[in-house]
C-alpha cells in the first residue's frame, strides 16, 4: 500500500508461536461482511503467493464441507448459503449422500444435510507465513528474529521507540501482533488486551484406507469436530466444552516453538464424537496428539485496531480460532 520502513520483530523465529502447530484449515464465510471479504482476499492471495515468492505454501483449494447433524443446524446452513451468495461465494447445499461422496469415510447416519464451499481449502501455516515474509522482504521490509522486545517508549501519548535486547528502533507506529504474548506487549504501554492462552489439541493419523488426496475439509459443528486430509491420513480436532487455560501466571520466558504435554483423557470426549462422524478414526494409527496454546478471546472474535489509550499503537491478535467455531461450541 506504499508504506516503507517496515520492521518485523520476533522474539524467536518466524512461525515459532501458534503458527507452527496450527491445523491449516482455511474457510471464508462468516456472519460479518468485512471479515468474509478479508478471508476471500486471503484465498485470492494464497492462490498466487507461491509462484510470486518461490516459497512453498501447499495451498490446496479442496473445498470446505460443513455438516448438519440436526434440523436446526440445517436451517442455519440454508441461511448461510443464502448469505454466501450475497457475498459472492458459491456455497452449495448437499444431500447426505452427496456429502458422503465428497468425504467417503464419513458416516451418513445422523446427517440431515450439508453445505459445500468449493473455494475453501487447506494450507501449510508455516509455509504461507514464510512466503508472506519473503514477499514483504522483496518490497523492502526488514525482519529481525531472535530479538526480544523489552519495552515501548511513549512520547506525548504516542509510541516513539521500541526497545529490544539488541538495540532500540524508532517507530512512528507499532502493531502488536504477538499472539498469546499480546497482553504482555500491551502492558508495556498500559493497554489491557483480553486474551487467554488455551490448550488446543488435534490428532494426526497414519494413512487411512478410503482417505484420498483432494478430499475437502470437514466440519461438524453439532459434534464440535473438524477433519482434513494429511498425506493419506487425517487431522482431527475440535473445541471441547471444558477447555483448559494455560500459563495464567505468565508465559515461561523460554517458551518458543514448544508444545504442551498431550492430554489423552481430556481429548477422549472429542475423539468419541469424531468416531461418530468418521468411524475410521477409531481404528487409525495415531502419529501424535498435538497440544499447543492458542490465543482465545472472551467472545471468540479477534482484536484488531488502534488502542484508544495510546496514539499509533495498534493490535492484531486473537486470530487463532475463528469466531464461528467457538460460538458453535458455546451454543452446545
Amino acid at each position: 500500500m506504499g508504506w516503507n520502513g517496515i520492521v518485523v520483530v520476533d522474539k524467536g523465529e518466524l512461525t515459532s508461536g501458534a503458527t507452527f502447530h496450527a491445523a491449516g484449515l482455511v474457510g471464508q464465510l462468516r456472519a460479518s461482511v468485512n471479515i468474509t471479504k478479508m478471508l476471500k482476499y486471503s484465498i485470492e492471495l494464497y492462490s498466487h503467493l507461491q509462484e510470486e515468492t518461490g516459497q512453498h505454501t501447499d495451498w490446496s483449494p479442496v473445498g470446505g464441507l460443513r455438516i448438519a447433524s440436526s434440523k436446526d443446524r440445517m436451517e442455519e446452513l440454508r441461511r448461510s448459503a443464502a448469505m454466501a451468495k450475497s457475498f459472492g461465494l458459491p456455497m452449495e447445499l448437499l444431500t447426505p449422500k452427496e456429502a458422503c461422496d465428497l468425504f467417503p469415510v464419513m458416516e451418513k447416519k445422523g446427517i440431515v444435510g450439508a453445505a459445500f464451499l468449493p473455494t475453501d481449502g487447506q494450507i501449510d501455516p508455516s509455509g504461507v507465513t514464510h512466503a508472506l515474509a519473503q514477499g514483504a522482504r522483496k518490497r523492502g521490509a526488514t525482519v529481525y528474529t531472535d530479538t526480544r522486545v523489552t519495552g515501548i517508549r511513549l512520547k506525548d501519548g504516542a509510541v516513539a521507540e521500541v526497545i529490544t535486547e539488541k538495540g532500540n528502533i524508532k517507530a512512528e507506529m507499532v502493531v502488536n501482533a504477538a499472539g498469546i504474548w499480546a497482553p504482555e506487549v500491551g502492558k508495556m504501554v498500559g493497554v489491557a488486551i483480553p486474551i487467554i492462552p488455551m490448550e488446543h489439541q488435534y490428532i494426526i493419523t497414519k494413512p487411512v484406507e478410503g482417505v484420498r488426496r483432494g478430499m475437502p475439509t470437514l466440519r461438524d459443528p453439532d459434534l464440535l469436530v473438524y477433519f482434513r486430509e494429511e498425506v493419506g491420513g487425517l487431522v482431527m480436532g475440535g473445541y471441547e466444552h471444558n477447555p483448559i487455560p494455560w500459563a495464567l501466571d505468565g508465559i515461561p520466558r523460554d517458551f518458543t516453538k514448544k508444545l504442551l504435554k498431550s492430554n489423552f483423557e481430556h481429548f477422549e470426549p472429542l475423539s468419541r464424537l469424531a468416531m461418530k462422524r468418521v468411524p475410521v478414526v477409531g481404528k487409525a494409527e495415531i502419529i501424535t496428539l498435538l497440544n499447543g496454546p492458542e490465543a482465545f478471546t472472551s467472545d471468540g472474535d479477534f482484536i484488531m485496531g488502534q488502542a484508544p489509550q495510546v496514539k499509533n499503537f495498534f493490535v492484531a491478535a486473537g486470530f487463532c480460532a475463528t469466531a464461528s467455531q467457538l460460538q458453535e461450541a458455546w451454543e452446545r
